[in-house]
């Protein structure tokens, strides 16, 4: 069989196919066996020739072989470029871009001064001194959120109450 025997199909017949069934014709093309695709698929051989007995009915083809190649046909000429036909819609007038601001780098010097790990660094990075004072920083943080925490459920006692 040479590709002038080889007609393309119409678009919407080879749009009918299933996905499992193009996969089954691309697989025929390459001359494998339905034993063979249904080893590389993961399905059974039955399966496969069900595909492919499906696609042939589809496409309207004498045989697997015949169909497989009228799909290759449709899926060259999708694949072919084409050239596009514009509309002229004119030139428009362009702007300059601005400049991106320049993004400083963050300074690095503070962040070791965090009470955070880094990737790549031991778990007690900071000093002792930096470690008492966060934590006591801490300690009074939240004395002092609880302490306003108190002080507003009691305004909010004596507005409601």
């Amino acid at each position: 069989m040479s590709a002038s025997d080889v007609k393309e199909p119409s678009i919407a017949l080879c749009e009918r196919l299933a996905p499992r069934q193009r996969e089954c014709l691309r697989h025929v093309y390459r001359l494998k066996t339905s034993k063979e695709i249904a080893l590389e698929l993961g399905l059974g051989v039955g399966t496969v020739d069900t595909y492919i007995s499906e696609a042939v009915a589809i496409l309207r083809a004498r045989n697997r072989r015949h169909a497989a190649e009228l799909f290759h046909a449709f899926e060259d000429a999708a694949m072919t470029p084409r050239k596009m036909q514009l509309e002229n819609t004119g030139v428009g007038t362009g702007q300059a871009d601005e400049p991106p601001e320049k993004a400083e780098p963050p300074p690095t010097s503070w962040v070791r001064l965090l009470p955070l790990r880094t990737m790549g660094v031991s778990a007690n990075d900071l000093d002792p001194y930096l470690r008492y004072f966060w934590l006591v920083f801490l300690a009074i943080a939240l004395a002092v959120g609880f302490g306003m925490l108190a002080v507003g459920l009691d305004v909010l006692s004596r507005l409601l109450g």
